[in-house]
């Protein structure tokens, strides 16, 4: 009986369909596997472009300043304060009309200001101090241009 030996590795089979299934599975052409790494690339290549994407979104939107930036400037330029609390859906849905925006407002936190609150006669959040009169209330966008001249 004739050895069939392996011609890369040196192994020893018993017949010749057990040589062709070996060197199929161990010693396949580098061009198979290049064609796996080739498809590894791209599918890894979309998703890294998905997510640079995504990124770039995120970042621009973070960037772009708010809708009412000079609103909420010129409020806090002419003195106008806003007294509220931020588990006060009121004062959320107030200070969500500015958006990006409400950085730039006299926010007082009555919770953490409490003399000065009591002091102003807040019992009412969020509560708006215009040129030394009081708002209670949630209040439109075009009612504080009216009251504070901006």
């Amino acid at each position: 009986m004739s050895e069939i030996r392996c011609k890369i590795c040196n192994k020893e089979f018993g017949n010749e369909n057990s040589l062709k299934q070996h060197v199929s599975a161990k010693h396949s052409s580098t061009s198979d596997k290049e064609k796996i790494n080739w498809r590894r690339y791209v599918v890894f290549g979309l998703i890294g472009m998905i997510i640079l994407f995504f990124v770039m979104s995120v970042s621009s939107y973070v960037k772009k300043p708010g809708e009412y930036n000079e609103f909420a400037q010129c409020l806090t330029d002419k003195g106008v304060i806003v007294y509220g609390n931020d588990f006060c859906q009121y004062t959320a849905k107030q200070l969500n009309f500015f958006g990006k925006s409400k950085k730039y407002l006299n926010y007082v936190k009555c919770i953490e200001n409490k003399e000065l609150c009591d002091s102003k006669g807040v019992d009412t959040t969020p509560t708006w101090e215009i040129n030394g009169k009081m708002y209670e209330q949630v209040q439109s966008l075009e009612r504080l241009k009216e009251l504070s001249g901006c």
